[in-house]
């Protein structure tokens, strides 16, 4: 099998992968945010068009694997609500979110909304009940001005989100808009700080960059950084560490560099995890060595059989591969040889 196969299978074996982080809608879809109007309203799910609502991207499904204060029959408090809020615990417009998801299709977002306060008015009481509404008045008082902005054209990802956490602040104050957005604000913030620190911090050793680089997470996500990492994927964390580790890896021996690797691998996959890629990685290594083998022997054969018909060539050369890969590997070798001689074509 081709070697970029292979390792395409592996990590796909390994990882969840989370999509990534951008402003989104085209110029059409802001015009029916702003408008408000029941077009927002798809299959009984409220959709963040507009990018001010949804600046981190459309969250629709994250919410599955969060906590949500208004599900089971233990509801929370609005003080446990808010201590939530404050650790990442809960995200509060995921939470807007998935209770919108249960609102017939042709309501309005305004009807929605009305049927979320109704909602609370039914699961909480006096004085719960008018702080809940009270802070879900807000947001949604948020949602309704942030339909309306613009920005100017041509300007960056973070001079947009700039402009955006002033509006906010402005529409809902500082101590709503770190319930409501704290943690977003947080992770756009190491977003770029992580890049500085990647691009300034090369020439460091590797268990200083590492150490150096937690204490950037640990200092800018504070009381959100257990909640985040408990979100965030063990691969990416795995492929970071081996990102700051890259100059002391490169000064390593072949044996020690597999020993650093098996342990970093225990480190974010466990006992099991770690056993799985070394036997993957085994049967990669021997793969390779079947290819190299055959590379060699092709080239041999090509060099005593100069004077042979292309048909006799090609036919001898996929006996050759299916004696040494196998049948199964044999064509996928073929194929992808193929492939990449039409791609030199394209070039």
């Amino acid at each position: 099998m081709d070697k970029r196969i292979s390792i395409g299978i592996i990590i796909v074996a390994l990882v969840l992968v989370i999509s990534y982080l951008v402003f989104g809608g085209s110029d059409s879809s802001k015009k029916k945010s702003a408008s408000g109007s029941s077009e927002e309203m798809q299959d009984g799910k409220s959709q963040p068009h507009n990018e001010t609502l949804s600046p981190m991207g459309d969250s629709t499904g994250l919410w599955d694997e969060a906590l949500s204060p208004f599900q089971g029959t233990e509801k929370k408090g609005y003080m446990e609500l808010v201590e939530d809020l404050k650790s990442g615990k809960v995200n509060f417009t995921w939470e807007v979110w998935a209770l919108r998801r249960k609102c017939p299709a042709d309501y309005t977002p305004t009807q929605c909304d009305e049927t979320i306060y109704k909602f609370i008015d039914t699961k909480f009481t006096s004085p719960d009940k008018e702080k809940m509404k009270e802070l879900f008045k807000a947001y949604f008082q948020f949602e309704t001005e942030a339909r309306k902005m613009e920005f100017p054209a041509n300007i960056t990802f973070q001079e947009k989100y700039e402009i955006l956490k002033k509006r906010r602040r402005d529409l809902v104050g500082d101590e709503k808009a770190d319930l409501f957005f704290g943690m977003e604000e947080a992770q756009v913030t190491f977003m770029q700080a992580s890049k500085n620190f990647i691009d300034s911090s090369k020439n460091m050793s590797g268990p200083e960059r590492v150490q150096k680089y937690e204490d950037l997470r640990k200092k800018t996500y504070g009381s959100y950084l257990d909640s985040v990492t408990k979100r965030e994927d063990s691969f990416d964390h795995y492929q970071t560490e081996i990102s700051l580790r890259e100059k002391e890896l490169a000064g390593l021996s072949p044996e020690e560099k597999e020993k650093k690797m098996a342990s970093l691998q225990t480190k974010y996959f466990g006992k099991d995890g770690a056993e799985r890629i070394a036997a993957a990685n085994k049967e990669l290594a021997a793969q390779n060595k079947k290819i190299s083998d055959y590379e060699k022997a092709e080239q041999e054969f090509l060099s005593s059989n100069n004077g042979i018909s292309d048909k006799d060539k090609a036919q001898k050369l996929k006996e050759l591969r299916t004696k040494m890969l196998g049948e199964e590997d044999a064509e996928s070798y073929a194929r992808a040889k193929q492939f990449e001689e039409e791609a030199a074509k394209i070039k």
